[in-house]
């Protein structure tokens, strides 16, 4: 089915155009939604050109499967969903509108990233093979794996969908309910944990059964990588809360040897001790002072992450997020070729001698204008573009070498975070198509402009090099 964004001066639409034997058999059905109905995108009709289109204000709400992209799906959000599904189906019960009209699909139900509320479209002549089971998959990939409750309500939500004859309202009752909250908690019955094929699981589930009760080492604990669409979750995190944790024990230790060092000077100047007592003390003193000191550099390291010398604090929360923030400095890059005393040099034998500036024994020193130049690769250069910030206080470097990404301001939401004012919450997303960077805007209030020109909204437009793009009122040039 076609359809496209479209966006004016304040409102984001995602546009159907309607056909004439559409108009006919759905009269009913687009009076009501022009009425309004609570729990839908709103829409209305309009005639432009001699023809008949359905625009749905979807303002500044995103799809679930951009939401979700990046933090995965919790518990609290996945029975809001479901929840808020349930309500939208018992109000078009109320309206004698039926399901089949219900778009089921995670690119058409979107969210509201303020209140969380989530928006359900409804086309009566959508022919998009995807129903409820296909949503139902959809979601699965979207959870957050490493919430075990989520992820055993996400496969509840696949067997019971895939089931014969399954009523989709019947069955998110019946997910909702306090004995579906109970198994998923665990506190009910055991239930087997089936992991589902992702793209259109088998009607028989026990293909794919999975006992996640087996013992496991703390190794494969945490570093096992979650399946499903998870970024920003999961091992790393685990591991640096564990450094954490670590460090500050380890720094609570350091301060209580302090205070035993402490007593023992206080002991040692207040009292008279005999010469087996004044040993131990000097005894405890060391032993003390050493074990103090130990624990106090462990407890640093694990603590700050092995922070460098130089790194803030902000620069470890870019990384936590998954993402390097870099102040672009001509001084850091070097020159690769291999050099001495600043000369190219050739090497033809041995090293006859060792220490710094020493001359190796062979090395001919060959002046740069008589060297053979070097052909770059230019498909080599293509592949790591960069994008830099240019006018901010700090300069922004922005590493392509992991696509998809997705940037805004909203924490969570994004692979990198853009925290300017300008910038909408999950403004724009970078990826590659047929071997090509392409960047595409989501939905932004102000937009993403590439070389002055405003992008459609989720059309995908091809970058390279020497390129700008503007995301809201901050400049980036790809090199």
């Amino acid at each position: 089915m076609d359809y496209k964004y479209y966006r004016d001066l304040k409102h984001n639409y995602l546009v159907f155009e309607k056909g004439p034997e559409d108009d006919e058999d759905n009269r009913y059905q687009y009076r009501m939604l022009e009425g309004g109905i609570k729990g839908l995108v709103p829409c209305s009709e309009r005639n432009i050109n001699g023809g008949k289109f359905l625009y749905y204000d979807i303002g500044s709400m995103q799809p679930v499967k951009d939401r979700f992209a990046v933090g995965g799906m919790n518990l609290e959000q996945l029975r809001r969903l479901l929840s808020d599904a349930a309500a939208v189906l018992e109000e078009l019960s109320e309206y004698l509108l039926g399901e089949e009209g219900l778009v089921f699909n995670a690119e058409a139900v979107y969210t509201d990233l303020g209140t969380g509320e989530y928006r359900f479209l409804y086309c009566p002549f959508y022919d998009e093979p995807m129903d409820f089971k296909g949503f139902a998959a959809q979601i699965l990939d979207l959870v957050d794996l490493g919430d075990e409750r989520a992820a055993e309500l996400a496969y509840l939500l696949c067997e019971k969908s895939a089931s014969p004859g399954a009523f989709t309202l019947a069955t998110i009752k019946e997910l909702l309910s306090d004995r579906a909250e109970d198994a998923a908690s665990g506190s009910g019955e055991p239930l087997e944990k089936r992991t589902t094929a992702r793209a259109g699981f088998d009607d028989n589930p026990g293909e794919y059964i999975r006992d996640y009760d087996d013992p496991m080492d703390e190794d494969e604990l945490y570093d096992e990588p979650s399946p499903g669409i998870m970024k920003g979750t999961g091992s790393g995190r685990l591991k640096r809360a564990g450094q954490k944790l670590g460090g500050r024990l380890q720094l609570l230790f350091s301060l209580l040897f302090a205070a035993v060092v402490a007593a023992m000077m206080y002991i040692r100047m207040n009292y008279i001790l005999t010469k087996e007592e004044n040993m131990l003390s000097i005894l405890v003193m060391l032993v003390s002072v050493v074990t103090g000191a130990v624990s106090f550099v462990c407890g640093i390291r694990d603590f700050g992450g092995k922070r460098a010398i130089g790194k803030s604090k902000d620069d470890d929360k870019a990384k936590e997020a998954g993402y390097h923030e870099e102040v672009y400095d001509d001084f850091d890059d070097f020159d690769d070729r291999d050099t001495f005393g600043g000369t190219p040099v050739r090497i033809t034998g041995p090293m006859s001698g060792t220490g710094y500036g020493m001359t190796p024994a062979g090395f001919e020193k060959e002046p740069a204008a008589y060297q053979e130049t070097v052909v770059l690769d230019r498909k080599k250069e293509s592949d790591d573009v960069t994008l830099y910030s240019r006018n901010l206080d700090r300069t922004m470097r922005i590493a392509l070498d992991k696509l998809p990404l997705t940037i805004g301001k909203m924490e969570g939401c994004v692979d990198r975070v853009l925290g300017d004012p300008s910038v909408s919450r999950i403004h724009c997303r970078l990826l590659k198509e047929a071997g090509k960077l392409a960047i595409m805007d989501l939905g932004s209030t102000n937009g993403t402009f590439l070389n002055g020109i405003r992008l459609n909204p989720r059309e995908m437009t091809f970058i390279g090099e020497g390129d700008e793009i503007r995301m809201g009122a901050v400049f980036f040039d790809c090199r």
